[in-house]
This record gives C-alpha cells, structure tokens and sequence, in this order.
C-alpha cells in the first residue's frame, strides 16, 4: 500500500514514508478506483496524474518521492467521479421571491471581491438569482492551464480562482481587467425581465422617475410600438458599469437598471453610464400645422406642402387670437406627442421631409430647425420649423418674447425653410423690427450673446432684393427700440395692433 495524502496545491510537499505515494481530492469519488495501481517501469520517471469526467486532472496523483515540480506527467483519462463542487456564493437582490444568498449591491467585479475574502476555497462559484441551474452540473472545474481563468457561462455565473483573483486585484479597475477571462460555451439560461412602456408625451424619464422596480434591469419600450417587433435578444450585463443599454437609431427601446432612477432628474442623460446598440428603425409620424393669417404668400407656401402630399392642418387668421393661442389651439386638438409648426411667411424647404425623430433620452423639448434669409444672407433658427411638444404647449401658462424658449429647447441645425417674409413692405419691416428688438435686448435665452451680434450687425447693414430698404429700416429702428429693455416690455411686439400703430408712426406711412 501507498501512503495517501489530501492535495494540498503541490505535488512534493508531503511526508511520505513509501516510494511512491497517493494525492487525491476529496471532491472525487474513489469507490471504483484501483490504489493498488503500479506504475510501469517505462513510466516511473513521470508523475501519474489521473482525471475526471471534466478534465484530465482530478487532483489524483500517483508520485515518486524522487519526482520535483518540474517532472513530467504521464495522463490517465476518466478514471475518477468529481462528486463535490467548489462552494457557492449565490447573488440575490436582483428579482422577487429569490432564495437565500449574497446581497448583490452593485456590480459583479465587487461582488466577487467580497466573496473571495470570505472563502480560504481555491475555486468558489459565482452564482445568481436570475439563473436557472436545474440541469446545470457545478462538480465542473477547468482542465490543464486553465486553473488560473476567470471562467464565464453567460454574464451572471463565474468560477473564479481566488487566490490569483486577490493577486491580481491591485491592477484591477473593472472585471473585464482580469488578466484571463474565458467565455464557455454553455451560456446559463436566465429569467426574462419586465417590460414597461413609456410616452413621449411624458418621456422615459418620467416614466422612470415613477416606477417602481421588481428587476435589477427593467425595459422601457416606447408604447406605439409593437412589442415583438422591437424588443432585442439581450440580456444586461452588471461585470462592471451598470449602463442604461439603448437600441435602435430612434432610441425607442432601452434597458434600465433601477440604480438609474435615483440619478434620472429630468432626462435619461442625467445617467452617466450608457451604451448604444443596433435595432430596429422605428419611425414616428407627427401632424403638421401651417400658420398663417395675412401672408401674401401664404397660400402658395400651403399648397407647395400639399402637392408634397403632406397631410398638413391649417390653422388660418391666427391674427385674432395670437400666435401662442394659436400653438394652443394646436395642441388642443393634437393627439401625437409632438406636433410640427411651420409659418406661412416661409417656404418650407424641398429636402425637409419632417422626419427628425425626438430624442427619447432627453426631456421633451422644442425643437427649432434653421431657416436662410435671402435678403440678408443669415441662416439660423429664427424663422425655421418647430417641432413642439404638445403637453408642454397645451399646459403653459407664462411664457416670453420667445414663445420657444420658454420651455427645454434645441436649436437642430437642418435647413427647414427659406423666409420670405420681404413680400410687402409692412411684412418686411414687422420681421425686421420684432427680430433685431429681441436681438438688441438680448433675451434670446439659448443664443450666444457674441452670435446674437454678429446677427444684429447683418440685419442692420445687409438687404438685397424687394423691399430691402424696409427690411434695413425695421432693423435699424427694432435695433433701436429694444435696446436697453426688459423681456417684459417686448411682449408688445406679437400684438399685431401695435405694431402697426408703431410703423405707422416711425414711418409716417399707412398700412
């Protein structure tokens, strides 16, 4: 008989009192194994290393007492049961009714740090409560070479070397550091998580603010679409950053962990962990209304987006109820989550196809795209289309001298129209002069004060073509009468009244 001897992590450092001597495992099964074994004279000089039915060492060795840790190994396939597995550290906080465990708080690469300082285990395993492990087999255990891997099945079981795990801890940031991590090809399956649908009418993040989280991870979906059609075969990942995972071009469908409720304020961005994936392109549709009161070009500007064959809503003499009123009035009867806003004194654009799809990310905003003034060369938002969001539009109740800045805002820098207002001479000096007093004011809230300048000093000096004398008159007198003034004291340029009361009198002219 051979002494024996429980590994112990070397194959030399044992006191045997016969030549040859057993190493073995007590996570093996030994009830059918031969200790009687002898070892063939052509054999002798390499260690008997015997294994199991998942790798060719088992941790049964058979070794001669003139063997060292360089000899080499002489292999015997399948010839013990690993019965027993490394221990278990189980991580729950992750779904209802789950069973007892570890409280994962944040990630995986702090999760496995905590476990391996409470374990004297070479190997332990990691597992989670979202998986199924009914036909899982955890006597597993890596073969040859693969003892110090970090060995993956899908992102939420790992069997994980401890000791070189804490050796390698002090160069580590993230888990996806480590030096060797292998992905085995049986992925555990694991449970689906909730899906919840949310409005652009009150945004992602509303919805996210005012739920409450059964899940680790929850979808949000954006509710007009349909839900087979856009929901990914994906599952998050929580090794390291939890990130709010978004699909598609459109961001209609994300992916939220319920640590992002806490940071989300008022847009998804307050977030600062997000990733982008492909998906599908879902496209949103939003009605049209055409402004107009009494614009000569008004209705050759309308049926130019009619021969389009754009579904347009006009919206006529909104002079009698003011042109806030009249977005109101819009918003009424809107039904969509946005509506867009194009004005009659301007030509929509022929390469504007009212496609740009609202950021799902961000807070519901207006959306303002750029206009060209050809009678003074200028191309930014002034007289471009808006996309309105139509809750915001329907509930305000203050607003400024810039109807659209009174709420979130972006200025998104497509070409939507060309502005002819300069089709009379009143029409051209009202745009001048309501233009350049908010300019000279400065109370273009989201405008840079070095560009609302440059912009001043064109429409004071440039006017080429019809009625460019009025347009540089309006500028200049505009120019004039808002400086110095507060927002408050504007308000009178959208009273239609006034102001040509006031170019009556500037001018000494009828209208």
């Amino acid at each position: 008989m051979y002494d024996c001897f429980e590994y112990n992590g070397t194959l030399t450092d044992y006191t045997a009192n016969t030549e040859w001597f057993w190493i073995i495992d007590s996570k093996n099964n030994y009830t059918d194994f031969n200790f009687d074994y002898r070892v063939p004279d052509w054999e002798q000089n390499f260690v008997q290393v015997f294994g199991d039915q998942h790798a060719k060492n088992s941790h049964t060795y058979l070794v001669n007492q003139k063997h060292t840790s360089d000899t080499a190994w002489q292999f015997h396939e399948h010839t013990v049961t690993r019965q027993r597995s490394a221990p278990r550290f189980h991580a729950t906080n992750m779904m209802p009714h789950e069973q007892e465990g570890e409280r994962l708080n944040s990630n995986f690469f702090n999760f496995i740090k905590r476990m391996c300082n409470k374990t004297e285990e070479s190997h332990i395993w990691i597992t989670s409560s979202v998986c199924a492990y009914d036909n899982f087999d955890f006597t597993w255990h890596p073969d040859i070479g693969e003892e110090k891997f970090i060995h993956t099945f899908g992102d939420y079981t790992f069997y994980v070397p401890v000791q070189e795990f804490k050796d390698q801890l002090h160069t580590l940031q993230k888990l996806e550091w480590f030096d060797s991590i292998k992905i085995r090809e049986h992925h555990v399956q694991v449970q689906p998580l909730p899906v919840n649908v949310f409005d652009l009418s009150t945004s992602c993040a509303e919805a996210i603010k005012n739920h409450t989280f059964t899940h680790h991870y929850e979808w949000f979906v954006e509710i007009t679409n349909p839900m087979k059609d856009v929901l990914p075969k994906h599952y998050p990942s929580r090794w390291d950053d939890l990130n709010i995972d978004v699909f598609g071009p459109n961001k209609n469908v994300m992916c939220v962990p319920r640590e992002a409720k806490s940071y989300v304020v008022d847009q998804l961005y307050d977030y600062p962990h997000i990733k982008y994936y492909p998906g599908a392109e879902i496209k949103s549709k939003f009605p049209i209304y055409f402004f107009s009161y009494e614009e000569t070009n008004a209705d050759e500007n309308y049926q130019k987006l009619v021969d389009r064959n754009l579904d347009v809503i006009r919206m006529h003499d909104t002079k009698g109820i003011g042109m806030v009123h009249a977005y109101k009035q819009a918003a009424a009867i809107c039904e969509a989550p946005y509506f867009w806003a194009v004005f009659a004194k301007s030509q929509v654009h022929p390469d504007f196809n009212f496609d740009f799809e609202p950021d799902r990310l961000a807070e519901s905003k207006c959306y303002a795209f750029d206009s060209y003034i050809p009678i003074n060369g200028l191309t930014y938002g002034g007289y471009g289309i808006k996309l309105y969001p139509t809750n915001i539009v329907r509930d305000i109740k203050d607003w400024g001298v810039d109807f659209s800045c009174s709420m979130p805002f972006e200025h998104v820098k497509i070409l939507s129209t060309i502005a002819e207002f300069n089709q009379t001479p009143y029409m051209t000096w009202r745009s001048a002069f309501r233009e350049c007093a908010k300019l000279s004011a400065g109370v273009m809230k989201m405008n840079k004060k070095s560009e609302d300048k440059m912009r001043l000093d064109a429409w004071c000096s440039i006017a080429e073509g019809k009625n460019s004398e009025w347009c540089l008159k309006g500028a200049n007198q505009g120019k004039e009468f808002g400086l110095g003034k507060a927002e408050s004291e504007l308000m009178c340029l959208y009273d239609e009244n006034w102001l040509k009361a006031k170019f009556k009198l500037v001018n000494a002219i009828s209208v």
